[in-house]
């Protein structure tokens, strides 16, 4: 990528930003909260379709990336996340799914640190809420994987 469009998306990421915090400002404004919208990262999918995946992974902030994965994971959209995030990040969320469940089966306070320690310091670990990440089916990369087959078979007939 030339500098001149990695300045382009920056720009637009920033407008896309600054019209998400108006509209939060203008509504807590007006309704005399602290509200912050879930559903914003929407009007990120423009600059997915208009610049790719690699530029919305690199630019687009974590806040808005992290709303949603936890959209798609609500809604059962496993295919999708694989679309936009790639194999990785199905890999770190089954990994985030394990560690979540050896967490609540955990009975002793030492396995439970050292648990606790290893989501911390493998870097792996996707930062879900706990209900979120339990939501995630047992084999979340077996299921990515059966649909890709049926997704080749259908492409070959």
């Amino acid at each position: 990528m030339d500098k001149n469009l990695k300045q382009k998306i920056k720009n637009e990421i920033k407008e896309i930003i600054d019209e998400i915090e108006y509209e939060e400002y203008k509504f807590n404004q007006v309704f005399h909260s602290n509200v912050e919208f879930q559903k914003s990262y929407f009007k990120f999918a423009k600059i997915y379709e208009k610049y790719g995946k690699e530029a919305y992974l690199k630019y687009v902030p974590n806040k808005f990336k992290t709303q949603e994965l936890k959209d798609l994971i609500k809604e059962e959209k496993f295919l999708e996340i694989y679309e936009h995030y790639g194999v990785k990040t199905i890999q770190n969320l089954n990994y985030s799914s394990n560690i979540a469940k050896m967490e609540l089966n955990s009975k002793s306070r030492l396995k439970l640190l050292f648990i606790k320690l290893r989501k911390f310091l493998s870097g792996k670990f996707v930062p879900l809420p706990t209900p979120t990440i339990l939501a995630l089916p047992e084999s979340l990369t077996d299921i990515i994987n059966s649909k890709n087959d049926i997704n080749v078979e259908n492409k070959e007939a």
